[in-house]
């Protein structure tokens, strides 16, 4: 499983079996996308395309990937009635699963300002990722998806005192901090120190770039994880760097990772 960016500037990722390869968003830019399928996927074959949500980081290549692999998108209705899509499509509802190959996904909704967004739950050969890049609150069920999954990627968006000295307008803020926005690096440590005993690996997404910075997240989980007797690190996303999320974690040194 491929992180190939992730940030307001766009999120991706790639999932790969032996038989069965799927994209989760495509907000990436349309050249990342193909460079990652030429290089990670035998003959560009796209099995289906997952959306979370309309929003324009997540879906900004998605006709130029549609128009290379002409594969199946899957998503809700709200999502899809968004997008106006004129593809093969596949509707599925929170709490409804999809299969391709070897992959079983979970759909689960999520508090977020769009249509009817969603994260997700991949599971194939013993292992469970849970994927959640934006939301503005964590639910139970994103709990119970958490406490189940081997992989956590989940958004860890903006410092609070950052996101409050900033320059952002009052009603930007507000947006980003309300029930249906975006998680702060509090919010991230505190779901992921009740949730994470299980998870051998932590990756931290959606960081903004002008409200946080990838050390500040890193030590606000890592300390709320540590407190609770977690050892497992917890890993920023590369905003534009691809990222294999089955090698081992990082470290951040100075806004930058360092293997």
């Amino acid at each position: 499983m491929y992180s190939l960016g992730s940030g307001s500037s766009g999120n991706a990722f790639l999932v790969r079996t032996a038989r069965t390869t799927l994209l989760i968003d495509c907000g990436v830019a349309a050249r990342a996308c193909t460079a990652a399928l030429k290089e990670l996927t035998p003959d560009c074959r796209v099995d289906a395309i997952l959306i979370s949500h309309e929003h324009v980081d997540h879906v900004r290549a998605l006709i130029p990937v549609l128009r290379r692999t002409e594969c199946n998108v899957v998503t809700t209705r709200g999502t899809r009635a968004q997008l106006r899509l004129d593809c093969g499509y596949t509707e599925v509802v929170s709490g409804g699963r999809f299969t391709s190959g070897d992959i079983d996904v979970t759909f689960i909704g999520v508090a977020h300002d769009a249509a009817e967004p969603c994260g997700f739950i991949l599971e194939s050969a013993g292992t469970t990722a849970a994927i959640f890049t934006d939301l503005g609150h964590v639910s139970a069920a994103v709990l119970d998806a958490l406490r189940a999954a081997d992989i956590i990627v989940l958004e860890s968006n903006y410092d609070t005192g950052m996101l409050r000295r900033g320059r952002y307008p009052q009603h930007l803020k507000r947006r980003i901090t309300g029930s249906h926005g975006h998680l702060s690096n509090d919010d991230c440590a505190s779901a992921l120190a009740a949730t994470a005993g299980r998870a051998s690996a932590i990756w931290l997404a959606h960081l903004s770039e002008n409200n946080n910075l990838p050390e500040i997240a890193q030590e606000a989980v890592g300390t709320a994880l540590r407190v609770n007797g977690l050892s497992t690190p917890a890993t920023p996303l590369p905003r534009f760097a691809r990222q294999d999320l089955n090698q081992p974690p990082a470290i951040v040194s100075q806004g930058r990772l360092v293997f």
